[in-house]
């Protein structure tokens, strides 16, 4: 008897009332090969995948009976390993079409990783499969995961599922609307910011005030994107790095705070720490987050295909739009308590400068559709000026920089997701 070797995670599956012709899903318990995962994290994976294939139009999470003399279920969950003639009878018994198989190990202290394939119970093979995920073992981590993993498995076996970005359920973002990311319970609303050209650098309403790095001036085109609408908080940063103001104070060696609580714009951030923010919600969601380029950076702060035509995102006074030296009395201040621009995103003015993707360097005339900036260098790009400094330094076209490791007092971030 051929044996099928499955990555699995045989997961368990309540039944749900649905209509007579949606396609049936069996889903066993976790396979996990050392032993490791714990009962209650098991339980709460065969639960959420339980809610995700079921909550997929079309779809039917099928309660696993007594299958464990059929599938002999603890040499399953050691080995991994299930018959051809085992899915069949399965089949016969569930009326499933299919049967999802995943297997569950330990990650780290709170994370797990989970892989899945879907089994066709007719022919025994495999229909489709998702990549390894990391998936947090808090609920609404765990829940996000599973419903990654139901877009990946089902996307491509009923056409009824329509994604975005290959995301569903509470994982979802609408195809060119505002948004807000949920993961680690951070809330950060997501800005939609349509595609388009505008003239990026030292433009006319910038003045006398442009230097010599912003020109030249040339028409740039960049693609849809989603940008963080306020500066990311401290609260944020903490759910998702772990770490307080204050210790990302003592890791920069100083002695002060510039603005402490929830809402106020996380500071002390070195690149490399924004990037690995930006990664580890990457892992958490399945989607695509990163530091904006300069250029998207740039066409979101003068208000993408609404252009605003002005010095600052948002106006020509600085003091209605951004915390700068003028009105800060020398503190950051709380995210979004300024006026926003023509998209409605908030703090591209002062408060604490912003980490872009690129590397510094001159620009290039002819890059222009969705740049990337220099391909090396020895520093990354800062945007937007901060509470410390004067009206010049937070133009929209105003460019500095610092080296990657930098854990500077007034030097923060915020995020974009590519769709």
């Amino acid at each position: 008897m051929k044996k099928l070797f499955v990555f699995a995670l045989l997961a368990m599956l309540s039944v749900f009332a649905m209509a007579q012709n949606a396609k049936k899903v069996a889903i066993l318990e976790t396979v996990d090969k050392e032993n490791k995962v714990s009962y209650g994290v098991k339980l709460q994976l065969r639960s959420s995948l339980t809610y995700a294939i079921s909550s997929t139009p079309g779809y039917e999470g099928y309660d696993r009976v007594d299958m464990s003399s059929i599938l002999g279920e603890h040499n399953f969950q050691r080995t991994g390993y299930v018959s051809d003639a085992q899915i069949k009878k399965l089949g016969e018994m569930t009326g499933a079409s299919s049967i999802l198989v995943a297997e569950a190990a330990i990650y780290d202290a709170s994370h797990i990783i989970v892989t899945a394939k879907i089994l066709n119970v007719e022919t025994a093979s495999v229909e489709n499969s998702a990549p390894p995920q990391i998936a947090g073992t808090d609920p609404e981590a765990m829940q996000n995961a599973c419903t990654q993993l139901a877009a990946k498995l089902l996307g491509n076996s009923g056409g009824q599922m329509t994604y975005h970005g290959g995301k569903t359920g509470s994982n979802a973002y609408p195809d060119g609307q505002n948004f807000t990311e949920t993961a680690f319970g951070i809330n950060m609303k997501m800005i939609y910011v349509e595609g388009g050209t505008f003239t990026m650098g030292c433009t006319g309403e910038q003045g006398s005030e442009c230097n010599d790095d912003e020109s030249p001036s040339r028409r740039t085109t960049v693609s849809s994107f989603y940008i963080g609408m306020l500066e990311v908080t401290q609260s944020q940063w903490e759910a998702v790095m772990g770490t307080s103001i204050y210790q990302q104070k003592s890791k920069a060696n100083a002695s002060s705070i510039y603005g402490t609580g929830a809402d106020y714009p996380m500071y002390y951030v070195s690149w490399e720490e924004a990037k690995e923010f930006c990664l580890r919600l990457s892992r958490q969601t399945g989607k695509t987050y990163r530091l904006p380029t300069e250029a998207e950076w740039e066409y979101a702060a003068r208000g993408g295909n609404k252009n605003e035509g002005t010095k600052y995102s948002g106006g020509w006074s600085l003091g209605s739009v951004g915390w700068y030296d003028g009105n800060s009395n020398r503190s950051s201040h709380p995210c979004g308590t300024k006026m926003g621009n023509a998209l409605g995103i908030y703090d591209m003015n002062g408060n604490v400068w912003e980490w872009c993707e690129d590397w510094y360097g001159p620009y290039l005339a002819y890059d222009t559709d969705n740049p990337k900036g220099a391909s090396s260098g020895s520093y990354r790009v800062l945007r937007g000026g901060s509470w410390i400094n004067g009206a010049g330094y937070c133009r929209v076209s105003e460019r500095h920089s610092s080296t990657p490791s930098n854990h500077g007092f007034s030097l923060g971030f915020r995020v974009v997701l590519i769709p």
